[in-house]
């Protein structure tokens, strides 16, 4: 088990320097608050999706391949709004103890939110903490405003860019091919991976069309954003958490799911599923609850508790996987 350090500061420090290791991390205080997933106090138990059964019809026949026997992986992440804390949580906690893991990743892959993790994660993990920070600082200010997102004059769009815009440097050379943006081609609805970016510009537009909600992300006169020529919106329309035929993937979600990594529900009598966006999820109470905290930001001391729950999810992960590396002298 990870202890629960705690801390006076509100803001999570993250200090990953490099993919390759010595990172160092805190975590958030603890909180007072309360989310449903595992209730967020995280209940030891493992977590790994659903049955295994359920997950081979579910899933690639790549993904029977035990993670640690695998040579390549990718990883991958869900779209879901303001609970990519969670995702933050996650990548934090492979970084730290996790590099047998992270030393296979040869692409990463994300929806929404999941690809503005899934950029910083490959181009500059050491400002990982500061686009964690810039996503509590945004909930902060939509809890200020009565009508949220949808307050006149207010277009998410433009502050949600801020998650990475003045972090991605300008040589983007390093995730070309690897990482692959999950967005939806507005006109047709079907789902497209771009992979491809001709700078910087270009990947940001591509990160902007894998957020873009119509009408919520840039106000009723809002228009999707355009790239070569076609305009996208919302990966999580059409493919919300990529699983690839030809590597092993890891799949990430703050969702009740499929996923190789999320949370794990208490079970109801009769357990209830259903596919959104190609991402086979849990049809529960806790779920529901989840879907509006993404659009509709909870309070800041939520989102933390979503941070922690990725990052002991993660830690779990690894321990059932063989695929644990603490950092020397610091104990278990």
């Amino acid at each position: 088990m990870i202890d629960d350090p705690s801390s006076e500061s509100t803001d999570v420090n993250l200090n990953e320097k490099n993919l390759d290791g010595n990172a160092t991390i805190a975590l958030p205080p603890d909180s007072e608050s309360s989310v449903n997933d595992d209730n967020v106090d995280v209940k030891d138990r493992e977590v790994a999706g659903t049955e295994e059964k359920k997950e081979k019809m579910l899933r690639p026949l790549i993904a029977k391949v035990p993670v640690k026997e695998a040579a390549d992986v990718c990883l991958s992440f869900s779209g879901c709004g303001f609970l990519g804390s969670y995702h933050f949580g996650v990548v934090s906690c492979l970084l730290k103890n996790g590099q047998p893991l992270v030393s296979k990743v040869s692409r990463v892959s994300g929806a929404s939110a999941g690809s503005l993790v899934a950029s910083l994660f490959l181009l500059v993990p050491d400002k990982l903490n500061d686009g964690l920070n810039i996503l509590y600082e945004m909930a902060d200010e939509l809890n200020s405003l009565r009508l949220g997102a949808m307050t006149p004059g207010y277009y998410l769009n433009e502050k949600l860019i801020k998650v990475v815009d003045g972090f991605l440097p300008e040589d983007i050379t390093p995730l070309q091919e690897r990482l692959h943006i999950s967005v939806t081609d507005h006109k047709t609805r079907k789902n497209k991976l771009l992979t491809s970016f001709t700078d910087r510009k270009c990947l940001i537009d591509c990160l902007m069309s894998s957020c873009y909600i119509p009408i919520y992300s840039m106000g009723f006169k809002g228009e999707p954003p355009c790239i070569d020529g076609c305009h996208y919106i919302d990966g999580g329309y059409s493919n919300n958490l990529p699983d690839f035929e030809d590597m092993r993937t890891v799949t990430v979600s703050p969702f009740t799911s499929v996923a190789d990594i999320c949370p794990s529900d208490d079970k109801a009598f009769f357990e209830w599923n259903m596919t959104v966006g190609s991402q086979h999820v849990s049809v529960n109470m806790s779920n529901i609850v989840r879907g509006a905290q993404a659009l509709f930001p909870p309070k800041r001391a939520i989102l933390q508790d979503y941070y922690l729950a990725g990052y002991k999810h993660a830690f779990r992960y690894l321990q059932a996987n063989e695929m644990l590396k603490r950092p020397e002298g610091t104990s278990i």
